[in-house]
C-alpha cells in the first residue's frame, strides 16, 4: 500500500518509497543454482518530509542497513520504486535511473557511515576527505574549496587548523564529525545517516546527535536515520518507522510510538530500554524470547507470531497489512489485534539530550 501523504501530490515530500523489495539469491552446487532467496527488504513503504528527521530502528538483521543501501541505489532493488524530490522540483524514481543518470542524485543524497575509523582513508587528509565530494562533482576550484572546508569544520565543531591532519590523529567523535563535514560539502538534500553513534561512547554520542539536531535546524537538512538503539531514535526523529524481517511494522510520530505503541514488536523493543531509575526492575515478561525466523523462511501469515505473547491463530495465518489507525494521525500499523491490545510505553528518557519537536 502507498501511505498518505504522496510525492506527486504533497511538495513537503522529500522522499516517497513504495512497496520495495531486496531479495538476495542464494546459490548452491558447483553450477551455483538459485536455491532461493533472502528476503531483505520486503515490501516497504515509507515517506520523508523535508526538514524531518525519520528514524528507521529494529533489532540487526531487520533490513534497515539494506533499504539505505536502496534508495543511495548502492543496490538495485528487486522491485518496487524510490521516488525523490530533486533540488528544482522534479520527481524522479531512482530506481528506473541508469547508472549515469544516477550520478546528478548523488550529489543531492549523502550518508554518513556507521564506522568512522574505516569510513576515511587513511592516506587522506581533512581537507581531502571532505573536499573529495565537492572534486568528483567538479565544485569550485581548489581556493574556493578550501574555503569551503573550513568553514565546513568549524560547522561541526573542528578548528580549521586540522585541515592538515589525517584521520589516525583523531578519536571517534572527531572522526564521525569530518564525516558529518564530507556529508554536508555538497548541500545535499537528504542525508542517511546509518548507525552514525553505534561505534561511539555514550557521552560522545550526544555531542553527534545535538550536532545533527543544531544542523538540521539551521540548515533545515533532511535525515533517515538508521540505528538499533530506541534511546537515540527517541531523542532526534520527528517520525519513527520500525523494521522486524524486512517490513516496517510500525510507523508514527516518535511521541506518539513512544507513549502509546501499537505493534507488540514495538512495545518489546522499548521494555529493553534501561530505566535511568535504578529501582524500576526490567519487566522480563515483555523481553522477546526465541530466535528471529529465517529470512529466507519466512513464517505464514505475521512474521513476527512465532515471538509474539498476544498471538491469536489468525496471527499465523493471514500477514497484516500496514494500515492507518482509526482516530491517530499518521499512525500505521501492521496487526491483526491493533487498537485491541494495551501496550506499555517507553520508560523515561535514558539520554541527556534535548529531545527534537
Amino acid at each position: 500500500m502507498a501511505l498518505v501523504p504522496d510525492i506527486h501530490k504533497d511538495r513537503a515530500v522529500l522522499l516517497d518509497v513504495r512497496g520495495l523489495k531486496m531479495h538476495f539469491p542464494i546459490y548452491k552446487g558447483l553450477l551455483r543454482k538459485t536455491a532461493g532467496y533472502v528476503r531483505a527488504v520486503d515490501g516497504v513503504n515509507l515517506f520523508v518530509r523535508q526538514g524531518e528527521t525519520l528514524g528507521i530502528v529494529g533489532e540487526s538483521g531487520c533490513g534497515k542497513t539494506t533499504l539505505g543501501r536502496c534508495i543511495l541505489r548502492l543496490l538495485n532493488p528487486t522491485s518496487g520504486s524510490i521516488f525523490f524530490r530533486g533540488v528544482h522540483g522534479e520527481i524522479a524514481d531512482l530506481t528506473e535511473l541508469t547508472r549515469q543518470e544516477m550520478k546528478r542524485y548523488r550529489r543531492e543524497i549523502q550518508v554518513i557511515f556507521q564506522d568512522p575509523f574505516s569510513s576515511l582513508n587513511s592516506r587522506m587528509t581533512v581537507e581531502e576527505i571532505v573536499s573529495e565530494p565537492l572534486v568528483v562533482n567538479d565544485i569550485g576550484d581548489r581556493s574556493t574549496r578550501q574555503q569551503g572546508v573550513a568553514e565546513l569544520l568549524e560547522a561541526v565543531g573542528l578548528s580549521s587548523q586540522y585541515m592538515g591532519r589525517y584521520p589516525h590523529e583523531f578519536s571517534g567523535g572527531q572522526r564521525q564529525r569530518i564525516g558529518i563535514a564530507r556529508a554536508l560539502s555538497v548541500q545535499p538534500e537528504l542525508i542517511i545517516c546509518d548507525e552514525p553513534v553505534s561505534a561511539l561512547d555514550v557521552s560522545i554520542q550526544a555531542q553527534v546527535i545535538n550536532l545533527l539536531s543544531v544542523l538540521q535546524q539551521k540548515q533545515g537538512y533532511t535525515y533517515l536515520f538508521i540505528a538499533h538503539d530506541l534511546s537515540v531514535i527517541e531523542h532526534i526523529s520527528h517520525r519513527v518507522a520500525v523494521m522486524y524481517m524486512g517490513q516496517i511494522v510500525e510507523l508514527a510520530e516518535t511521541s506518539a510510538l513512544f507513549d502509546n505503541p501499537q505493534h507488540p514488536y514495538t512495545e518489546a523493543l522499548m521494555a529493553a530500554i534501561p530505566s535511568p531509575d535504578p529501582s524500576v526492575k526490567l519487566d522480563r515478561s515483555l523481553l522477546l524470547s526465541g530466535n528471529v525466523p529465517s529470512p529466507a523462511q519466512p513464517p505464514p501469515g505475521c512474521r513476527f507470531h512465532t515471538r509474539c505473547r498476544y498471538v491469536r491463530q489468525k496471527c499465523q495465518e493471514q500477514e497484516p497489512q500496514l494500515v492507518a489507525m482509526a482516530h491517530m494521525e499518521d499512525h500505521f500499523v501492521a496487526c491483526h489485534r491493533a487498537g485491541e491490545l494495551a501496550l506499555r510505553p517507553a520508560p523515561e528518557q535514558t539520554l541527556n539530550i534535548d529531545r527534537v519537536g
